[in-house]
């Protein structure tokens, strides 16, 4: 493209024209074109952004060309978690791995951190803490398992972790790679029910109240969608070498083509409408190939993640094209997601199961039972 000159006069004249053409994508980190600001000198996770403070600490001056968010999708094994942590690291953003069932059952804040895993040893079956072991290997899950009670714990930390990462974003400016978004539950959910995993009255309220607490949080500039065969995961899995999810009952070909099939044509097909859409196919990358990677992000570089190009009546990136349209609305983002704590239990405080739906729900004895195995404890207290 040849590069056209203009005189002071004619620049003047032409300035505003000529800046709506520019597309700033994505900066690599190597560039050093990327410069953070200080962090804000106040605890932004747990306290609110106020009037005050944008007058000390304007939101304009933070976010930059890499103040995105981006996800990353994919089947179970597929490679999704090792490409999101090399592309943050490539375009030096924040990180969110995908919770585990440690950050489910193992009690942190407790000094020594306690596992309440460890008392299933004690409890009946219809009494132990429902784990990822138990939910692959369950014959008949609707009856006996707790599936509804497994998908809504991970679905709950996923969605903090994405409050958080938009709570960082707007008072650091840092954008964030995040491993399996929430969005992407209800591709789950409705695989679960399609495999006879989950009963149609549990998928119908997990579905509802999946939308009551996404309908708060802004989707993401960028979804990338990492497509393996069942090939590839049979051999990570493999290589995962975990005994109980490599010989897993449930988790069948059939499956992972059904979670495949809901991921594409449920999720990704609605969200196409909001998201850039970037799709990477396992037979001709190899998402572990580190030239490979770096491709992909060069690959990012080029993409249009503003949507300054875009009509007034287009969907795509439509909450951050009108939430950074100004200052002023730079600053109503940024209150809207500071005090991430808050955020959270605001959307999840009314997500409340019916009692007779034990997918999700222990019974009375379950519970007086667990609260027994702890009070057997003398290292954990009960207040």
């Amino acid at each position: 493209m040849a590069c056209v000159y203009f005189r002071p006069v004619a620049l003047r004249q032409t300035r505003v024209p000529f800046l709506r053409c520019v597309i700033r994508g994505l900066k690599l980190a190597e560039s050093g074109e990327v410069v953070y600001a200080k962090p804000p000198p106040f605890d932004y996770m747990g306290q609110s952004f106020s009037i005050l403070r944008s007058l000390r600490d304007p939101t304009y001056a933070r976010l930059n060309e890499n103040s995105k968010v981006i996800v990353v999708e994919g089947n179970i094994c597929s490679g999704k978690s090792h490409l999101a942590s090399r592309l943050a690291k490539h375009f030096d953003l924040e990180y969110f791995p995908d919770p585990t069932e440690d950050d489910i059952y193992l009690c942190k804040n407790h000094n020594p951190p306690f596992d309440l895993r460890s008392h299933n040893a004690l409890l009946p079956d219809f009494a132990k803490y429902y784990t990822c072991e138990m939910f692959w290997n369950e014959p008949d899950l609707i009856n006996k398992g707790k599936p509804l009670y497994l998908q809504f714990q991970f679905f709950a930390r996923r969605h903090f972790n994405y409050v958080k990462a938009l709570c960082t974003l707007f008072n650091t400016g840092r954008g964030f790679v995040l491993d399996h978004s929430p969005f992407s539950e209800i591709a789950f959910s409705d695989a679960l029910h399609q495999s006879g995993y989950m009963s149609e009255r549990a998928c119908r309220w997990f579905n509802q109240s999946h939308g009551l607490a996404c309908r708060y949080i802004w989707k993401p500039h960028l979804v990338i969608y990492v497509k393996a065969t069942n090939q590839q995961i049979r051999k990570r899995l493999k290589k995962r070498n975990i005994p109980w999810e490599v010989n897993a009952r449930n988790l069948t070909d059939k499956f992972l083509d059904t979670y495949t099939n809901t991921l594409e044509k449920s999720y990704l097909a609605r969200m196409s409408r909001y998201s850039e859409i970037l799709t990477i196919d396992g037979s001709n990358t190899d998402v572990y190939d580190e030239d490979d990677i770096r491709i992909i992000a060069q690959k990012l570089t080029e993409l249009d993640l503003t949507g300054a190009h875009r009509l007034r009546d287009d969907y795509k990136l439509i909450e951050w094209r009108t939430g950074l349209y100004n200052d002023r609305t730079k600053i109503n983002a940024r209150a809207k997601f500071s005090n991430s704590n808050f955020c959270f239990s605001e959307q999840f405080k009314n997500l409340i199961p019916p009692m007779d739906m034990y997918e999700f729900r222990y019974s009375y004895e379950a519970r007086e039972l667990q609260l027994a195995t702890l009070r057997m404890v003398s290292s954990y207290s009960v207040i």
